[in-house]
């Protein structure tokens, strides 16, 4: 009897721990199903046997078999096969009856707990809506995030967040995951990035590492309660990705569940991206995050600044604010290049000695060589095109514009003559480059907009 009782103890704890697995991963519904209608009976090397009350139950039961499967995983790191027999008169124990074998160690609390959801959601927990700083270009943005994070599901949805690199729209969308946590720790938050999900979608199409199947890759983002992909611009001309990616939109939006997404550019601009997709985008709230203003960017490194305890007077913050206006990620790396040249030279920091740093800091960009394959590089990526198609006969809107961007830019900024732009471009003529460059800078004088995608464009060729 002693053998059995321990035997017993030893299966409860083996369940128990695929159900913080199951809790932790999964929607508070389906937790409450599983605990409430099965119990573990035995369990032997390679299967589990479950047992419930009737066969209306079972069959509610099946219907989670790979959600069970996949935490047994997890919290075991092997496979079981599990069998659901029906006992009548068995009975569920509520969780909180077994207090020799808590979901989480008592002695965490809630900290602990919030902790282990941010690691496995992804969620960064530096990124919080009281450490981001508000201005005029991202107010909108800011207003709405938190809106969100206070009512998943039911105020905006879906929401589509861009801007350019370094503008805070990742800091934005894990806040409002962070806060999510805050709020309702049970509720299941995936967060992933364009490239994350396709590279998975790979992975359980090969049946990779843990034998990870398609299945189990639905049911992660699928059975989500708030769905966070960051720059999924990267699943454009991905054709199983989009397959994938436009599923899981439409069964998280019918379910009502909170969709936010991320990108450098508006669903408009993604040309290559089919229109079943970007129309759902614009379903929802569009917002866009523009650079931020001197004020804000000054606010940022003020905030920076009393954080760390930095002796950096505010003439000096106030210089690099104004010197660097492209990005929050550009201003922080001036920041920490002035502090640290200060540090090194152990004298304080001053003016001239931050002209002195960021003078290191921009001969360093300057020196980087920009020509003519960088800037097309750069073009192409940013609108999803070919470069063999921007160099062909393609008479597109799609190709148009992109090819007149690639020459303005390489003639403004490389000033190469006209007809070797045109030769470099397929052979074109040398008035054909000059009406291209022409028309784009035209529409730069009328279109507040195409002056901002355009800014995009040429951060994108110094990261290149």
């Amino acid at each position: 009897m002693k053998d059995l009782i321990e035997q017993n103890q030893d299966v409860k704890l083996f369940w128990k721990k695929a159900l913080v697995e199951i809790e932790l991963n999964s929607d508070a519904t389906t937790y409450k199903q599983i605990t409430a209608s099965a119990v573990a009976q035995s369990v032997s090397e390679d299967m589990l046997y479950l047992a419930c009350e009737n066969t209306f139950i079972r069959n509610n039961l099946l219907k989670y078999i790979e959600i069970i499967k996949e935490a047994l995983l997890k919290a075991h790191k092997k496979e079981y096969e599990i069998v659901i027999k029906v006992e009548k008169g068995i009975k569920t124990q509520p969780i909180e009856e077994t207090k020799d074998m808590p979901l989480f160690e008592q002695n965490t609390g809630t900290v602990e707990r919030i902790k282990e959801k941010q690691s496995r959601s992804g969620i960064n927990p530096k990124y919080t809506f009281d450490n981001y700083i508000k201005g005029d270009n991202n107010q909108l943005a800011f207003a709405i995030a938190k809106t969100v994070a206070n009512k998943p599901g039911e105020a905006y949805n879906p929401v589509f967040l861009y801007s350019g690199v370094g503008l805070g729209k990742t800091h934005l969308m894990q806040a409002i995951g962070n806060q999510i946590i805050q709020n309702k720790p049970g509720t299941k938050i995936v967060y992933t990035t364009g490239e994350q999900f396709t590279n998975e979608l790979i992975e359980a199409i090969q049946g990779g590492k843990n034998n990870y199947t398609t299945n189990q890759f639905r049911n992660k983002f699928r059975k989500a309660d708030v769905f966070l992909i960051d720059d999924v611009q990267f699943i454009i001309g991905k054709d199983k990705t989009q397959e994938e990616f436009f599923h899981t939109f439409n069964a998280l939006y019918m379910e009502e569940k909170q969709i936010v997404i991320t990108s450098d550019r508006p669903p408009h601009e993604f040309s290559k991206l089919p229109d079943r997709i970007t129309s759902r985008f614009q379903s929802g709230m569009i917002v866009d995050i523009q650079a931020p203003s001197y004020e804000t960017r000054s606010a940022i490194l003020r905030k920076k600044r009393d954080a760390a305890k930095d002796p950096i007077p505010n003439d000096v913050i106030d210089f690099i604010a104004e010197k660097v206006d492209t990005n929050v990620r550009e201003l922080e790396g001036a920041y920490l290049r002035v502090i640290t040249f200060a540090r090194t030279n152990e004298v304080p920091v001053t003016i001239e000695l931050a002209a002195n740093a960021m003078r290191i800091q921009i001969n360093d960009k300057d020196n980087k060589p920009v020509n003519m394959n960088s800037i097309l590089k750069a073009v192409c990526n940013f609108y999803s095109v070919k470069s063999i198609d921007l160099k062909g006969k393609s008479r597109t809107k799609d190709i148009v514009m992109p090819r007149q961007i690639a020459m303005y830019l390489i003639k403004d900024i490389t000033k190469t003559p006209l007809m070797s732009i045109g030769d470099f471009l397929g052979g074109r003529d040398h008035t054909t480059v000059m009406h291209g460059a022409q028309k784009i800078e035209d529409e730069l004088k009328m279109n507040a907009g195409f002056r901002e995608e355009l800014s995009r464009v040429k951060q994108l060729i110094r990261e290149i």
